[in-house]
C-alpha cells in the first residue's frame, strides 16, 4: 500500500469549529486540515464529534463559530450549504446509502446536472460519460440497472462516482467498509490509492483500526467533541490509538468467557430449513455464548430472522426451554422470550421517529400497563433509566429523538429493549458492527454479564477473532449449511477458516 503524503496548501482548513446543539457542545472549537494526496484518518468513539465535523465541511451543518478555508479561499459561512460545497468540489460516500433506488446507476450519478440536448437528456452524452468515469476507478460495475438490485459494494462504488462526477478534490469516506466483506475492501484500498496519486484528498472514517494503519497518511482524534491529537500514522501503535480514542488503556480487548455454561438446553434446532438455509441442527444452553461463523451469503442472518418469525421456515423443528414450538411470528417469538439485535439497527432495530424511551420499551410495553390498559410511565421511566445507566448510555434526555445518539448508543438502546423485556435468548447479528472500540468492549462486558445471570446469547459476526474471543461453541455455515461445530477447548483459528471457505464437508 503506497502511502506518501502530497505537499502543498490543503484542500480544507477548519479552524476552532464550534457546534452547539441543545444542551450539547458537539463541537468545541477544533481544528482540521486535508491535503492534496493524502488520506487522513477522523476517529473517535461514537459521539466524539466526527460525523458532526464532517457535516460541518460538507455543508450539512452551519457551525456557530469558526472559519472553513476551501483551497485557499475563506467560506462565507452563511452562505455555505451542500450545494456549495459540492460547487467546491467536496464530496462524500456515506455508509448509509444516499440513492435512489428505482433511479440506475448512471441516473443516480448524474442527477441534477444530467447532459442536455436542448430541452432533452442526452442519455449518449451521459454513457460517454459514466464510461470515462468507470475505466477511470478500473470498476465492472453495470451502472445502467436500477441501483436496488446491486449489491452493496457496487453501490458504494455508485456513491463514489456521483462523487467523482462533480470533480470531487476532497472526497469524505464515511464508515464505508463497515458492512463490506474483504475482498471489496481490497478493492476499496486500491481505488483509494488510484485518488491519492491524482491529488484528492480523502477524509476517511472508520471504527476498524487496522484500515487505519493500511491506508491513511495521518490521523485526528475526537473525544466529545474536542481535538485530542492529530500526528503520522507511521510514528503510531495500534495501543496507543487505542488509548487516544478510549480516554484509557484497555488491557484486554475481550473480558474472560466465564464458566456460566449450565445443563439446561433453552434452544434447540432440528433439521430446520428456510430461505436461505436448510438442515440446521443447533442447541445453545443457558449461560452459553453460541457463536455463527460464515462469509457474506452464508444464511447466517437468515438463520436468526427466521427464529424471530421474520424469515418463513419451511420445515423442521424448533423447541424452546424444552418444548415444540409453531413456526414463530416476532410476537410469538417475544413471548417465548426471544430478542433480536438485527445487522441493520437503524432500519430494523430502532424507530427513528420515537424517542429514547419509546424505543426502549418497545418490546415490553405489557408490563407497564395498570389494568391493562393504562400504562404507568412514572415505572417505565424509572426502568428505562435504570437499564439505560447500567448500559453507560450517553443521553441528555429519555425524550430525545433516537436519531441523535451515535451509533454505539443507539445499539445500546437496541440491547436494553430487550434487558427490559426480561429476554431469555439474544440473537445478536453483528452487534459491534459500526461501533468504536470503547464501545465493543463495554458489548463485550455485557455478553458475559448476561450468560452469567442464565442468559443465552447466539452471536453472528464477520470478525472471526471476536467469535474466538466470546464464544464457548463455535457453527460455521457454507452456503446455508452448517459444516462444522467446535467447543472453546477445542477453538482452532485455521480450521474454522478451513470450513469458513467451504474447503470442509458439510456435517449432517
Amino acid at each position: 500500500m503506497t502511502k506518501e503524503t502530497k505537499s502543498g496548501s490543503p484542500l480544507i482548513e477548519l479552524k476552532d469549529c464550534t457546534k452547539l446543539f441543545p444542551a450539547t457542545v458537539a463541537l468545541d472549537q477544533v481544528s482540521f486540515t486535508v491535503y492534496p494526496g493524502e488520506v487522513h484518518a477522523l476517529v473517535g468513539e461514537n459521539g466524539a464529534g466526527k460525523s458532526t465535523l464532517v457535516k460541518c465541511i460538507s455543508g450539512e451543518y452551519i457551525m456557530n463559530e469558526g472559519e472553513l478555508t476551501v483551497e485557499g479561499e475563506k467560506i462565507n459561512l452563511k452562505e455555505y450549504n451542500v450545494r456549495e460545497a459540492q460547487n467546491r468540489h467536496i464530496g462524500i460516500v456515506h455508509q448509509e446509502f444516499q440513492l435512489m433506488p428505482e433511479m440506475t446507476g448512471i441516473e443516480n450519478i448524474y442527477v441534477g446536472h444530467y447532459s442536455k440536448k436542448g430541452p432533452f437528456v442526452d442519455w449518449k452524452a451521459l454513457e460517454a460519460r459514466a464510461k470515462k468515469l468507470f475505466e477511470f476507478l478500473g470498476s465492472d460495475v453495470n451502472y445502467n440497472v436500477p441501483v436496488k438490485s446491486l449489491r452493496t459494494a457496487d453501490k458504494q462504488i455508485i456513491q463514489l462516482a456521483r462523487a467523482l462526477a462533480l470533480d470531487a478534490k476532497t472526497i469524505i469516506f464515511d464508515e464505508l467498509t463497515a458492512v463490506l466483506p474483504e475482498a471489496d475492501i481490497n478493492n476499496i484500498y486500491r481505488i483509494i490509492d488510484l485518488l491519492r496519486e491524482n491529488d484528492i484528498g480523502i477524509i476517511y472514517i472508520s471504527h476498524r483500526l487496522d484500515e487505519i494503519f493500511d491506508i491513511c497518511d495521518r490521523y485526528t482524534v475526537l473525544m466529545d467533541g474536542k481535538h485530542v491529537e492529530t500526528g503520522d500514522v507511521e510514528n503510531l501503535t495500534k495501543d496507543r490509538l487505542i488509548q487516544l480514542i478510549s480516554g484509557r488503556e484497555l488491557t484486554k480487548v475481550y473480558p474472560p468467557v466465564p464458566d456460566s455454561v449450565t445443563e439446561e438446553v433453552f434452544l434447540e434446532l432440528k433439521n430446520l430449513s428456510g430461505k436461505g438455509f436448510k438442515n440446521i441442527n443447533l442447541t445453545a444452553n443457558r449461560g452459553e455464548v453460541v457463536g455463527i461463523a460464515g462469509l457474506v451469503g452464508a444464511g447466517k442472518t437468515e438463520l436468526l430472522q427466521a427464529l424471530f418469525g421474520n424469515n418463513p421456515v419451511t420445515s423442521g423443528e424448533i423447541y424452546i426451554d424444552g418444548k415444540k414450538t409453531k413456526t414463530p411470528t416476532p410476537q410469538v417469538a417475544i413471548k417465548k422470550g426471544l430478542g433480536l439485535i438485527p445487522d441493520e439497527r437503524r432500519l430494523l432495530g430502532l424507530n427513528r421517529v420515537f424517542d429514547v424511551q419509546k424505543n426502549a420499551t418497545l418490546a415490553s410495553l405489557d408490563k407497564f400497563k395498570i389494568a391493562n390498559v393504562f400504562m404507568n410511565q412514572k415505572q417505565e421511566t424509572a426502568e428505562t433509566e435504570k437499564v439505560m445507566d447500567q448500559l453507560n448510555l450517553k443521553y441528555y434526555s429519555l425524550k430525545q429523538n433516537i436519531n441523535t445518539l451515535s451509533g454505539g448508543n443507539q445499539q445500546k438502546v437496541v440491547v436494553g429493549k430487550w434487558i427490559i423485556a426480561d429476554t431469555e435468548l439474544y440473537l445478536m447479528d453483528e452487534p459491534t458492527r459500526g461501533i468504536d472500540v470503547g464501545a465493543k468492549s463495554e458489548i463485550y462486558y455485557l455478553i458475559n454479564d448476561l450468560v452469567s445471570r442464565g442468559k443465552c446469547v447466539i452471536l453472528v459476526s464477520p470478525e472471526l477473532e471476536e467469535l474466538l474471543g466470546l464464544c464457548h461453541k463455535i457453527y460455521v455455515m457454507y452456503e446455508g449449511e452448517i459444516c462444522y461445530e467446535t467447543e472453546r477447548a477445542d477453538f482452532s483459528q485455521e480450521e474454522i477458516m478451513t470450513y469458513l471457505l467451504g474447503s470442509g464437508k458439510i456435517a449432517h
